[in-house]
């Protein structure tokens, strides 16, 4: 048997898998986009902790420590659903995740623990062979269960992706369809590259060089749709790559000095009358499609009208709501004042607060107040 040890492949690999923790981390904790973000994180963990058993595998450590193990079957059912749940989400903010499309990843789960302890780490099988439970066991363990499972959960995301799209589009949800089908074109690229090695594998010309170029493809599928979510406040906010979708320079300022006043006015307007900014998951695609107006138009409208990038705009209004409440009801607790506004956090509004009035909001109240006895 050859000796175990790693080579430059592997501890790549290794490096990568790091960096896959480390992102998913990063989504798991991102205050403003932990709600939603939940799935993606999940699958960027899964990924990393496959590829480490990728690595065991081909340095030969998986057969010297048996029970390093990191149920990879079992993360590959849950990729499908994660997505899907991912998708859904961004579409459907009231979405709550449906616990039947997690059934058979729990099932497969629950069976990998049991037969992984009572086989000592997949060593001994002859005591379980006949047993029923692990003849299911060992027919979900089938990577072409898990590839179908995957390839379902692909058509369903484009369905639906299809469905939500409106007949007639405007630059935001043109820009809003096309990012998120790209995330798709990510997901797909990843099953893609998985059942290219169980197809490959079968021919004798496969070279084990290309295991490593087909996880290497599986990585940058599944970090890429990890990158694009976390970067998904400017993302979906336009304030990114609203540029790419747009042909020319002469475009981006085709607007005449007395039109962006007007439509300026326009916007402020349905800020003013409709609060949107109540909404703690407002994005400027949310605005730009409810006034009618692309979303580079209303990017550019608030960079040059306003001087100040989204959220600080949006901020500004939800101030200014923050400003009456704390003066003119002083039974309402702080706490529900910044979540009432759309905040998404305390330090978030103490920041905003302190930066335009130089002071806390308790400061600000009770300053208010001796004034006003006085």
């Amino acid at each position: 048997m050859p000796e175990a040890s790693f080579n430059t492949w592997t501890s790549l690999f290794l490096i990568v898998s790091a960096i896959g923790s480390f992102l998913s981390v990063l989504l798991f904790t991102d205050k403003n986009g932990r709600k939603n973000n939940w799935p993606i994180a999940l699958i960027i963990l899964g990924f990393s902790l496959v590829l480490v058993q990728y690595v065991l595998i081909w340095t030969k450590y998986r057969v010297e420590y048996p029970y390093v193990y990191f149920f990879d079957n079992a993360w590959y059912f849950l990729f499908g659903p994660l997505f899907y749940s991912y998708i859904l989400k961004f579409y459907v903010k009231e979405y709550k995740v449906n616990f039947i499309h997690f059934i058979i990843p729990i099932i497969f789960s629950i069976l990998s623990i049991v037969y992984f302890i009572k086989t000592k780490g997949h060593t001994e099988f002859e005591n379980v062979k006949q047993e029923i439970l692990f003849t299911l066991y060992w027919s979900l363990k089938s990577p072409w269960v898990a590839i179908g499972m995957l390839i379902i959960y692909i058509i369903a995301c484009a369905d639906f992706i299809k469905i939500y799209t409106p007949k007639k589009e405007n630059a935001a949800t043109q820009l809003r369809t096309r990012w998120i089908r790209f995330l798709l074109f990510l997901f797909s690229l990843f099953v893609i590259a998985y059942i290219s090695y169980y197809v490959l594998v079968k021919f004798s010309f496969f070279n084990p060089l290309w295991d490593y170029a087909i996880s290497f493809t599986m990585a940058i599928g599944v970090y890429g749709i990890g990158y694009i979510v976390y970067m998904e406040p400017r993302i979906f906010n336009g304030e990114l790559f609203t540029h790419l979708f747009q042909s020319s320079k002469k475009e981006r300022n085709e607007l005449s000095p007395k039109t962006k006043e007007e439509f300026y006015n326009i916007l402020t307007k349905h800020i003013e009358d409709s609060k949107p900014y109540l909404n703690s998951e407002l994005r400027l695609i949310d605005i730009a499609t409810e006034v009618g107006l692309p979303i580079h138009i209303v990017s550019q409208l608030i960079n040059e009208k306003a001087h100040k990038n989204f959220n600080q705009f949006i901020n500004e209004y939800r101030l200014k709501e923050a400003e009456i409440l704390l003066t003119k009801n002083e039974d309402i607790p702080i706490n529900s004042i910044y979540y009432d506004l759309g905040f998404n956090s305390r330090a978030t509004f103490y920041t905003a607060f302190k930066n335009k009035y130089n002071c806390t909001p308790l400061a600000y109240r009770a300053s208010f107040k001796s004034k006003t006895s006085s």
